[in-house]
Parts: C-alpha cells; sequence; structure tokens
C-alpha cells in the first residue's frame, strides 16, 4: 500500500442539517488516523442523543401509508366513510313531537327533519292579499303545533346528516305530515319529488302561502339573511 492515511467508507449522517455533524465529517478527512477513530465514536454519539432529541413523526393511519395522500385526502375520506355510517342508521324513532320550527321536530330527545320538505322560518314574513306584511314563519310553527305538539309520532329514519340529526318520514295517527304541511301551503316540496304533485294542488288552489302577494321561498330567504 502506498504512503498516507488509510481510507475509510463514507457515513452519511441521518441529520444532514446538523452542522456540527458536517464539521465531524470534515475533520474525518484531514485528521491523523489514531484521532479519526476517536472523532467517529463522538459522531456516533452525537446522532444518537439528536435521534433522542427530534420529533418523531405522527403515525399515519393504516389507510394512508402512502406517502404520496395529502392531508386533504386523508380528510375526504374519512369525512365520507363517517357520512357513510350515519347514512346506514336507519330505524325508528316514536315519542311525543315537541315542534321546533315548520320542518324540524324533537322526539325522545332526538332532533328530526321532516323529510321532504323546507318551511319558512320562524321569523320569515310574506305579504298578505290586504297589503299587510306578517310573519308567516310563526304561523306555520303554531299550526304544527297545533297538528301534532305533543302526540306520539312515528319517524322513519332515511339518514343522519353530519350533525347526527335524523331525516324522515314523520306520521302521527298514520298521517303523513310532510304531505300535510305540502298540501295546506305550509312549506314547499324540497330535496326529494315525493311531494311535487301535492304542491301542485297547493298552488292551484292558492292555499297557505300561495295566497300571498308576496312569498319568499324559505330557502332564499335563509340565503339572503346569511349575508
Amino acid at each position: 500500500m502506498g504512503k498516507g492515511n488509510p481510507s475509510y467508507p463514507r457515513i452519511d449522517p441521518p441529520y444532514p442539517e446538523s452542522g456540527y455533524v458536517k464539521v465531524l465529517l470534515n475533520l474525518t478527512l484531514s485528521v491523523k488516523p489514531g484521532t479519526k477513530g476517536m472523532i467517529l465514536r463522538r459522531l456516533f454519539r452525537l446522532t444518537r442523543v439528536l435521534k433522542k432529541q427530534s420529533p418523531r413523526p405522527a403515525k399515519s393511519s393504516k389507510n394512508f401509508r402512502d406517502g404520496n395522500v395529502t392531508k386533504r385526502d386523508k380528510q375526504a375520506a374519512l369525512q365520507h366513510r363517517s357520512t357513510a355510517r350515519v347514512q346506514a342508521r336507519k330505524g325508528i324513532i316514536a315519542g311525543k313531537a315537541y315542534v321546533r320550527d315548520g320542518d324540524s321536530l324533537s322526539v325522545s330527545g332526538r332532533e328530526v327533519r321532516i323529510a321532504g320538505v323546507d318551511a319558512p322560518e320562524w321569523d320569515q314574513v310574506a305579504k298578505h292579499q290586504s297589503g299587510n306584511w306578517y310573519r308567516f314563519g310563526g304561523r306555520v310553527k303554531k299550526a304544527l303545533i297545533r297538528e301534532i305538539g305533543g302526540r306520539d309520532v312515528h319517524v322513519q329514519v332515511e339518514l343522519y346528516d353530519r350533525f347526527d340529526r335524523a331525516t324522515g318520514t314523520v306520521t302521527c295517527n298514520g298521517k303523513d305530515v310532510g304531505a300535510w304541511l305540502v298540501s295546506e301551503g305550509y312549506a314547499i316540496a324540497a330535496y326529494s319529488d315525493r311531494y311535487k304533485h301535492l304542491e301542485l294542488k297547493a298552488r292551484q288552489a292558492k292555499r297557505g302561502m300561495w295566497s300571498h302577494s308576496v312569498n319568499i321561498d324559505p330557502r332564499a330567504w335563509r340565503h339572503r339573511n346569511r349575508k
């Protein structure tokens, strides 16, 4: 072998961002062989200390070990899984009805929305044929209280939303409450076509909201008041 320092294998540090580690590696290329061993021992001790002190990455879910999956992808997948789970919980809720507003109730401690309808908000106004503006949403709530308030109802749950509220067909003494609301002009047929034919008949007969000279769609009312 020729003269000079013997060659040593190059060691790539696990923490290349550490300036101290870089300095120690550079020194191993220019010092005597006896000193080089001491520097390498100090280097290994330093890397072990750095490894203990460095924060460990958070454990990923077993379904997201692919490094190409972004945080948004994970959140979307988890939300989809949660939605599928709550939609799968179907059944019947029975008990006395306590009216919250024109299309939602409280039954056995569970918040329930009447499926297929959208009623005016409690503070929503409409203009009567006489020219007077009045709170039509409050009138709808009172009418629903007179019809089913405090009475036993059955809710055939169709789905639960992300707030764990049940949505389903509500019946009282065999009568479909959603159909009654639309037929009397107290609500519009929404989110499905099940009550569209009843809404058409209520329009033609000018019942409830359809008798007003100025009537506002509940969805438009909510959109306007969000601003």
